[in-house]
């Protein structure tokens, strides 16, 4: 059951990690979705009942990838209510201006969210926070 402790206590330490290096400056990756996101996980740190379809993969269909990502964050924030609610639509929103900001869409088939495996909603979470870091840990090549 020890679980869900675990995976906080990597998470913040992930964060730790991640945050102070400066490495997310803008414009590429602002940190508020990385705040967002953890206050999500927070709220939600005892709720091991549901499962989101979970990409493994930001780098085949970003876009699509993150889209999903999108949509499964709208059924946290209509099952768990408005306080919830609030703070999944301010995290999906600054993933719409990220995803139009780095990518662009096709190439090759992109499979459907419902192709994705189903995960527990710590661990979607935690996924995302994984493929938001990859992403923005990645240099971009200058135009």
């Amino acid at each position: 059951m020890g679980m869900g402790k675990v995976s906080m206590w990597l998470l913040w330490t992930t964060l730790l990690l991640v945050l102070p290096l400066g490495g997310l400056g803008p414009p590429l990756c602002p940190r508020e979705p990385f705040y967002f996101l953890v206050a999500i996980t927070k709220m939600l740190e005892n709720k091991n009942d549901g499962s989101l379809y979970t990409p493994d993969n930001l780098l085949v269909c970003p876009a699509e990838t993150l889209r999903c990502f999108r949509l499964e964050l709208s059924v946290i924030g209509f099952e768990e209510g408005p306080s919830v609610g609030i703070v999944v639509f301010r995290l999906q929103r600054l993933l719409d201006t990220l995803g139009s900001r780095l990518w662009v869409t096709g190439q090759g088939p992109c499979p459907p969210c419902e192709g994705h495996p189903q995960r527990p909603v710590p661990l979607f979470l935690a996924k995302l926070l994984e493929l938001l870091q990859g992403t923005c840990a990645q240099e971009l090549p200058s135009a």
